[in-house]
Order: C-alpha cells, then sequence, then structure tokens
C-alpha cells in the first residue's frame, strides 16, 4: 500500500522513480577525449567482450574469437553461433556463452567438459557476462528471459524486469541463483564484499552480500554500491589498485527518460517503428537522418557539439572498492569510440572494446609526462 501511494505521488509531482532528469557529468565525470585519443590495435566489426588468459589478450567478435599477441592478431575459434560472453580462468580453462542461450566450459585440451542451458528450471536466454570465481565456481548474467543480447534496446523500452544473476557450481553441476528480477543484468565480478552485479535500467551497480559461498543459496543481502550513473552500467573488469573497472554502453538522455514514462507513446513507437528509429540509446549513431533528434543534438553549420545529447558515447568508469568514482575515460557525443560493451586492465594499459566503432582500443595509465597529451 505505501509502495503504490509513493508511486503516486511521484507520478503527480515528478520526482523519485517519475523524475526525468539525468545527473550531471561533472567532477571525476567531466567529459574528456581519452577513448577518442586511444590507440587502435584492431578493426574487429562486431567486437563485444575481452579476456585474458595469462599470456594474451582475446575479443570476441560476432561467432569468432581472436587472439592478440606481441601485437599480431589471429583468430583461434569459430563457434555455429555469436559469443555473448566468454571468460579464462586462472588455469586456463575457457568459458563460452552462445547466443545467451548455453554456457559451455572447455577444458586445457579444448574438449566441452561442462554445458549449461538452464537455470531455477527456466532456459537461459540473454547470458552476457562470465566471471570466473575460483576454478569450480562460473559467475553469470542473464539479462533478460524474453529478449535475447542483441534486442536489449526492446527490453530498455519495454522495461524489461527479469534479469538473473548465478553462479555455477562445476563439480555439481548446480547453478545457484544470487538474484533475479534485475532490470537487465549486464555484467559479474567477484569482490571482496561478495559479488558484483550491474543492473543498466536502474543505472546501477550492486553488491551481493558475501556470505552466498559454498551452496548457502543465494543467501545474503544485494543493496546497491553505486547508484544514479549517468550511463547504463555493463560488463566490470578488477583494476590493480583495487576496486574495478565499468563499462557503460550507453548514455541516458532526458528525452529517453521521458518516453520510458509515456507508456502509451512508447507502446505504439515499439510496435509500429523500425528498432533503429526509436526515441532510444544506441552503441553507435549519425548513419540516418532518419534518426531521431531532439533540439540541443541538431547540427549546427554542419557541427554536432559535443555537449549534445548522446543518442551514442563512449564511456569507461574507475570505481574503488567502497563505490566512488576515481577517475572516467569518454568518447563525447562528435567522437567515434561509442558503445564500450567491455574493458581490460593489464600491465599498465586498459583496453576497451568499442562495440560501436567496432575497435579494439588501449589507453596508457600511467603515460610519462611529455606524452600527457
Amino acid at each position: 500500500m505505501l509502495t503504490a501511494l509513493r508511486q503516486f505521488s511521484d507520478r503527480l509531482l515528478g520526482r523519485g522513480s517519475a523524475a526525468i532528469t539525468v545527473p550531471v557529468m561533472d567532477g571525476t565525470l567531466k567529459p574528456n577525449r581519452r577513448l577518442d585519443e586511444a590507440a587502435v590495435l584492431a578493426e574487429l566489426p562486431g567486437i563485444d567482450d575481452l579476456a585474458w588468459d595469462g599470456q594474451a589478450l582475446w575479443a570476441s567478435a560476432g561467432p569468432v574469437l581472436w587472439r592478440l599477441d606481441a601485437g599480431r592478431l589471429g583468430e583461434q575459434r569459430r563457434f555455429d553461433a555469436d559469443i555473448s560472453a566468454f571468460a579464462f580462468s586462472r588455469q586456463g580453462r575457457l568459458a563460452v556463452a552462445l547466443a545467451g542461450r548455453q554456457v559451455l566450459v572447455f577444458g586445457a585440451d579444448g574438449a566441452v567438459v561442462a554445458r549449461l542451458d538452464h537455470l531455477a528450471g527456466q532456459p537461459l536466454r540473454c547470458v552476457n557476462a562470465l566471471a570466473w570465481q575460483d576454478e569450480d565456481a562460473l559467475l553469470f548474467t542473464d539479462g533478460s528471459l524474453t529478449h535475447g543480447p542483441a534486442d536489449w534496446s526492446r527490453d530498455l523500452m519495454t522495461l524489461g524486469r527479469s534479469g538473473r544473476a548465478a553462479r555455477w557450481w562445476l563439480p555439481s553441476g548446480e547453478a545457484e541463483l544470487l538474484a533475479k528480477g534485475l532490470a537487465h543484468a549486464y555484467g559479474v565480478l567477484p569482490a571482496s564484499g561478495g559479488v558484483l552485479l550491474a543492473e543498466p535500467w536502474r543505472h546501477r551497480v550492486l553488491l551481493h552480500g558475501a556470505n552466498t559461498a559454498n551452496g548457502a543459496n543465494g543467501a545474503g543481502a544485494t543493496g546497491p554500491l553505486l547508484a544514479e550513473l549517468p550511463g547504463y552500467p555493463s560488463r566490470l573488469a578488477p583494476a590493480a589498485d583495487g576496486g574495478f573497472w565499468l563499462s557503460c554502453f550507453v548514455c541516458r538522455t532526458q528525452l529517453v527518460e521521458f518516453v520510458l514514462r509515456e507508456p502509451a507513446y512508447r507502446q505504439r513507437m515499439v510496435a509500429e517503428i523500425a528498432p533503429e528509429h526509436w526515441i532510444a540509446p544506441a552503441l553507435s549513431s549519425g548513419h540516418s537522418f532518419l534518426e531521431p533528434l531532439q533540439g540541443a543534438g541538431v547540427k549546427n553549420m554542419g557541427v554536432l557539439k559535443p555537449w549534445a545529447p548522446p543518442r551514442s558515447y563512449g564511456l569507461v568508469l574507475q570505481v574503488s572498492a567502497n563505490g566512488r568514482v576515481l577517475q572516467s575515460l569518454h568518447s563525447q557525443v562528435d567522437g567515434r569510440h561509442h558503445g564500450i560493451t567491455a574493458v581490460l586492465e593489464h600491465g599498465g594499459r586498459l583496453y576497451a572494446a568499442s562495440k560501436g566503432s567496432g575497435r579494439l582500443l588501449c589507453v596508457d595509465l600511467h603515460p610519462q609526462q611529455g606524452d600527457a597529451a
């Protein structure tokens, strides 16, 4: 009863969950050009996820796994379906999610040693992030029960609330549900305080309590560690200095927030208009004059201003273990490297997958004094 009254009050007064305001990018979130100035290591259309196998960097693009070693890029494995996530364990075991519907684990000899396609009696639909907690436990997020990984925009515009996160115990083959009913789920990482989960449609990162170890049936509190983000968070990666890196694959705008709160308009738009022309975020933009605009996003003298409302954007955050944003890397509205879907730190460098541009990027995190530009 109290929840219903609060929701009615929010809608009446335009506050709380009914507000269409978007957090301002300032302070450590102040826009910069670091992603646009990043070195381009490879052109990989469809690049999506990144992982380190202990010796070299790997990237997924469509159904192919690529390996970058000593500056040379080579195809390593090709599957029958698109790779929606992958990860290596410390001992080199490879876990791969295919089309969001199944997770395969490969042994050192390349053979499949475990397979998962159901969770809590329901088939997997949108597995989009994997992370090894140890050699016997694999964490993953299943973004939606109704929409696949490529259909994330439809899940957003239909107010999807069916995301799940789980831990798969490989010795027993059982999958333990950690969280359900998430407003999409797109990113998971083990942490000293438990398990970190990215919940993009609520613009936050959750911390699932540490007392879930060894089959405690998911017991433990889940609460926000980082909230009210200006973008939609996705995959996470550990930071060398502690804490984690967080990719925000798209950013929020007041126009999209407004549409999300107008059910009649939103439902007609989804039913009658092609998805690429929805008033919705995108991994890249500027390809068609049919794309939706709002006043500040109209080109002036043929130039799109970098502070225009972003239909697509590039954003990566470094976050401390206690949830404080330490720094941010941007590709602004007029930039090229949008749609950052994965990041990985190694050897003083930050690697980023820009799915919007189809590029593998590298940023030097500790440039020499004379190389600061």
